[in-house]
């Protein structure tokens, strides 16, 4: 959580900075950029990370060294294929924005990244496997630190889209140098074995196919987006997701770092992997509940005051995609329990569904505009919650109910706060209509902060969390 804020704060302030250095359409190009580049990374994942954390061999120098080849060979292959496909992703793009043709020679530069991600050390997966946070979030920052440096310093000399390019590969690159000295005395090494190869392919089979689809579920909108909007609105679009995006982060830092290595190591007991997972849940609802409804509060006021006049309108957009990043909470608080268990099929299956969204998102988008559009995508991460309930060991309907409640609670209390905002801005002073928004956005975090802290630290948490959950692993 320290390192989440920490990262968001320097998100933050670096948005604030280009976007007064930099112009909504360079946003949008770039929001192509990462769509593209994430997509081609997505549709070739073969879950290496995942195999680390939930295979028992997970500490085998001959596995790690293997999954670290095949990780270098993907790396290389992601940038050969980047280069086949830039020309003609850009001339689709530029029939309804002519700036979009920059993309022929931007994704073959920013591509790079994917060769400096295959050659990081596998030490950030067992690292996480142990839940030794530390020292993986502090690169995670330090690369944060020097892309963000490289970006501005760039921006202020030349304010053009590779500012934005060169920042990511410079951090993309500190990673990579950085991952291998995490820990003294461990090195991996290019090797092949055969039944090492066969374990990680045999896992990771269903999360390449889950992992595709995941990203047209994830990305779809963007892609659609980017044929009917301009680039400048494309680019407000992408802005107002980033900032709106900050309870999902929560969400999903917690789900992938701490909460699936925990679910992996009590596989073998369902009835305490429940009860730990609903304990756990919980908590990230109440954190997710009250930042959705903090920003669907403060998003106008936000971009108001500190963001230039021309992305003045995306503090509107924010607060219609705090329903769809509440959607995504409630589905990444959960999907994990499955793949813990070792059920990667089901995430297949389920990221199908939620690919299926973006047909509701269609329909809202020609009956109301942008807001029906990011409403109606709220729709496939629901349908997607239900059906991963079914691959539940235990507890189902404790699990849908908990869902029920804190959907209720969050949708009526942060829909009560935006209206009565929203009315005061018309019928006050600015003052007090300022005073409103900060209050009315404060109150959640605060009452957050007490039920995590007595759901957490209570006297009772010793009953579901006891010390012996956590057993020290030496690293290889």
């Amino acid at each position: 959580m320290g390192g989440f804020g920490a990262s968001r704060c320097l998100r933050l302030t670096s948005h604030l900075i280009l976007a007064w250095l930099l112009t909504p359409e360079i946003f949008g190009l770039m929001a192509l950029v990462k769509v593209f580049m994430h997509g081609l990374e997505m549709f070739s994942d073969v879950g290496i990370g995942p195999s680390i954390v939930q295979n028992k061999r997970g500490y085998d120098p001959t596995f790690l060294n293997t999954a670290w080849t095949i990780q270098i060979l993907r790396g290389f292959a992601l940038w050969i294929v980047t280069c086949m496909l830039a020309t003609p992703f850009a001339w689709w793009y530029a029939n309804n924005d002519p700036t979009a043709l920059q993309l022929a020679y931007l994704l073959p530069v920013a591509a790079i990244t994917t060769i400096f991600h295959g050659f990081n050390s596998t030490a950030l997966k067992t690292l996480n496997k142990d839940l030794r946070l530390g020292r993986v979030t502090m690169i995670a920052l330090v690369e944060q630190v020097v892309s963000l440096a490289v970006m501005i310093g760039w921006a202020l000399l030349r304010p053009n889209v590779w500012a934005m390019v060169a920042g990511g590969l410079t951090g993309a690159f500190c990673k990579m140098v950085l991952s291998h000295f995490l820990v003294p005395g461990y090195r991996v090494r290019p090797q092949w074995d055969r039944e090492c190869s066969r374990e990680l392919f045999r896992f990771g089979k269903w999360i390449f196919l889950s992992t595709a689809f995941t990203f047209l579920a994830l990305n779809l909108d963007k892609l659609v987006l980017g044929k009917v909007l301009t680039l400048k609105e494309l680019g407000l679009y992408s802005i107002a997701l980033v900032f709106a995006k900050a309870a999902l982060d929560v969400a999903s830092r917690l789900g992938s770092a701490v909460m699936f290595p925990i679910y992996s190591k009590l596989q073998d007991e369902p009835e305490r992997l429940m009860a730990v997972a609903l304990r756990a849940r919980e908590a990230v609802l109440w954190v997710g509940a009250a930042v959705c409804i903090c920003f669907a509060v403060g998003a106008p006021l936000f971009f108001d005051i500190l963001w230039d006049p021309r992305y003045h309108a995306a503090g509107i957009l924010a607060q219609w995609t705090a329903i769809y990043i509440w959607a995504r909470i409630l589905l990444y608080t959960m999907g994990r329990i499955p793949l813990a268990l070792g059920d990667s099929r089901s995430l297949f299956f389920a990221n199908i569904i939620q690919t299926c969204g973006i047909f509701t998102a269609g329909g809202g988008y020609y009956a109301y505009g942008l807001p029906g559009f990011i409403v109606g995508l709220a729709v496939g991460p629901v349908a997607t919650h239900l059906f991963l309930v079914l691959y539940l060991p235990l507890r189902r309907k404790q699990m849908v109910w908990q869902t029920v409640r804190f959907t209720a609670l969050t949708g009526c209390t942060g829909a009560a706060a935006v209206v009565y905002t929203s009315w005061l801005r018309t019928v006050a002073k600015p003052s007090l209509w300022m005073t409103a928004v900060i209050v009315c956005a404060a109150v959640p975090l605060i009452v957050c902060a007490i039920m995590v802290y007595r759901r957490t630290w209570g006297d009772d948490h010793r009953k579901i969390t006891p010390k012996t959950m956590r057993p020290k692993v030496e690293m290889p």
